[in-house]
């Protein structure tokens, strides 16, 4: 088991009680269970980075749940009759119970990474996907992953006109929990071996992963669009991005026009303070945004909207 993740087990295990990765760390501390290389005054944030991650991509196999935002407790205490019952209520978000799978991620080798670095952002991703393949440098990873591979994400944008939709990160919507609070342009998705079909082989599903996460994100249904045909995103770029635990992935920027009868609320959407931003504008706030937003808006002034 992960480092991180074995400390929690044993610090929940003897508490029996639901602890925030702060507190666990502080009885781990007080019980020398602290290997020296953990040590540091940011390790409760990589802590329940390492916890977030195992809910979200181990489901129902998982060892651990949360009680509540940022609380976390063990599954194994569910069936113990003396554990109070308002230990074992999980807390159900929106978001990380979109992204739960236990499928396997599509990732790039950080070899042909390496290669590639001053061109993947100027690069088709249809093209950037063929040269990796023909490099054999692409594949769907186990699902502990690979550290010689990075995952492969989709950041999908809501276009109305010459507007983007952003919106403020709640801190238990999303997975990127050093991100909460920040404002954002993109709905993010991991691409997995689910997304791919006879149909979509030649992105490996990306369109349709975006498509799902705008679906369920959005609140939307086939039934909304009242017989139209509902189009899929456009890939327009792709770039290296860094996530929450340091570790570099693969974003594909997907961009999608919302129909005309659309209108995101915050009642609707459980999203916070969403607007509509001149793309083509820079922001007076600019240092608000999260960092996939910044560069995917750097992005999208200089090529503007035509899809790759």
């Amino acid at each position: 088991m992960d480092t991180y993740l074995d400390i929690a087990h044993k610090v929940l295990r003897a508490s029996r009680r639901p602890m925030s990765a702060k507190g666990i760390l502080d009885a781990a501390y007080r019980a020398h269970i602290v290997p020296e290389h953990l040590r540091g005054k940011t390790q409760h944030k990589t802590l329940q980075a390492r916890l977030s991650e195992d809910i979200l991509y181990h489901r129902s196999t998982s060892l651990f749940f949360r009680t509540e935002p940022g609380v976390f407790f063990l599954c194994e205490m569910i069936s113990d009759p003396n554990i109070p019952e308002k230990y074992k209520e999980k807390f159900r978000a929106r978001r990380r119970t979109r992204d739960l799978q236990t499928d396997s991620p599509l990732g790039i080798s950080r070899r042909f990474l390496e290669k590639w670095r001053d061109h993947i952002e100027h690069t088709s991703v249809s093209d950037i996907f063929h040269a990796a393949e023909l490099d054999e440098a692409i594949k769907y990873l186990p699902e502990a992953g690979d550290e010689d591979y990075a995952s492969v994400w989709t950041f999908s944008l809501v276009r109305r006109g010459d507007k983007l939709l952003s919106y403020r990160i709640g801190r238990y919507r999303d997975d990127r929990d050093s991100f909460a609070n920040k404002r954002t342009i993109g709905f993010p998705g991991a691409v997995t071996v689910r997304d791919r079909s006879l149909f979509s082989r030649q992105d490996y599903g990306a369109a349709d992963n975006a498509l799902n996460v705008l679906l369920l994100d959005l609140d939307l249904s086939p039934q909304s669009f009242s017989g139209e045909q509902i189009e899929k995103p456009k890939p327009i770029f792709a770039f290296e991005a860094e996530g929450e635990d340091g570790i570099s992935v693969i974003l594909v920027v997907l961009e999608w026009t919302c129909p005309s009868w659309f209108e995101p609320t915050t009642k609707r959407l459980s999203l916070n303070d969403p607007n509509w931003l001149e793309a083509t504008v820079v922001p007076n706030n600019w240092n608000d945004f999260e960092p996939w937003s910044r560069t995917a808006l750097r992005r999208v002034r200089e090529r503007g909207f035509t899809a790759a």
